[in-house]
């Protein structure tokens, strides 16, 4: 066994321990906020706004918020604004934007140029999605387009097709939910770069609620996610084909919507930490990096 092998396995096998010590077998990609049962809208279309304070901006284990002589950790601010439009049998179509914000960028990989504002990253994407009838798959496809202000050329825009699949695993479990949330995800760079990207990944959302405390103030309001990724690159980074990184989440989510008494009709409102480490296989280009912060998001 490959050594890139050995460290998976035992990644996986930290994941699912964890998922298993929490509560008994019972997370897929960042959905659009479902509809509450209790509400009906007046236009089948969903909405959401997220904004993040992370310590470090970590794409595909790579550090695009970090450089040499940093000293004082300078913070990345994310946003990000959704909007999806149900097609009923036909699955459904959205869109989305995603700004990133970080004061030291003039230092990083993006200062190619002088930078006139704090702004490194814009990226945009419209996608489709549905769940495959009779099967216990969903799939979306849909294109990102990669935009970086301050760097001149070529550079300064990139975009990709993807496809993904998500199963629900509580066929295999004989659960009412999917347990581990298993997807794979292609990404194939169609303009600066000859290759792709593969990511598989697991997680699971542990309502706290569901496990006994429902009426214990705070907790009753909380979700914990572990969460682990697989990242496999092929030339992206000019090394062939790489089991790049492994990704371990873990995310706690409040619900303050709840907590504040917000009536449904006017959407879900949460405020989630999370803490990340991302495992560097691929060392020769990448390092292991550990980060976190904290997101607060309104969907409707």
């Amino acid at each position: 066994m490959s050594e890139n092998v050995k460290k998976f396995a035992v990644g996986v096998f930290a994941v699912v321990m964890i998922v298993g010590g929490i509560a008994p077998i019972a997370m897929a990609q960042d959905e659009a906020p479902a509809e509450s049962a209790g509400v009906q809208k007046p236009l089948p279309i969903s909405l959401s706004v997220e904004y993040t304070l992370v310590s470090d901006y970590v794409f595909r284990g790579v550090n695009f918020s970090e450089y040499s002589g940093e000293g004082r950790e300078r913070c990345n601010q994310q946003l990000s604004v959704g909007a999806e439009l149900d097609l009923g049998d036909y699955g459904a179509v959205g869109v989305s934007a995603w700004f990133e914000w970080f004061s030291g960028q003039q230092a990083t990989a993006f200062g190619d140029t002088e930078a006139t504002n704090d702004l490194q990253e814009v990226d945009y994407t419209v996608y489709w999605g549905m769940d495959i009838p009779n099967l216990p798959l969903s799939v979306e496809t849909g294109w990102l387009a990669y935009t970086f202000p301050h760097v001149l050329g070529d550079g300064h825009y990139t975009n990709e097709w993807y496809i993904s699949l998500a199963f629900d695993d509580s066929v295999l479990f004989g659960t009412e939910s999917s347990v581990l949330n298993p997807y794979a995800a292609w990404y194939v760079d169609v303009d600066d770069v000859d290759g792709c990207w593969v990511e598989l990944g697991i997680s699971h959302d542990f309502p706290l609620a569901a496990l006994g405390l429902a009426g214990t103030p705070f907790l009753g309001d909380l979700t914990v996610t572990p969460s682990a990724v697989l990242g496999i690159d092929k030339n992206q980074f000019d090394t062939g084909t790489n089991v790049h990184n492994i990704l371990y989440g873990m995310a706690v989510s409040y619900d303050l919507g709840t907590a504040l008494g917000i009536p449904e009709q006017y959407g879900s409102l949460t405020l989630t930490g999370t803490l990340n480490f991302s495992q560097a296989i691929n060392d020769d280009v990448i390092s292991d990096e550990f980060f976190g912060g904290i997101t607060l998001g309104w969907g409707w």
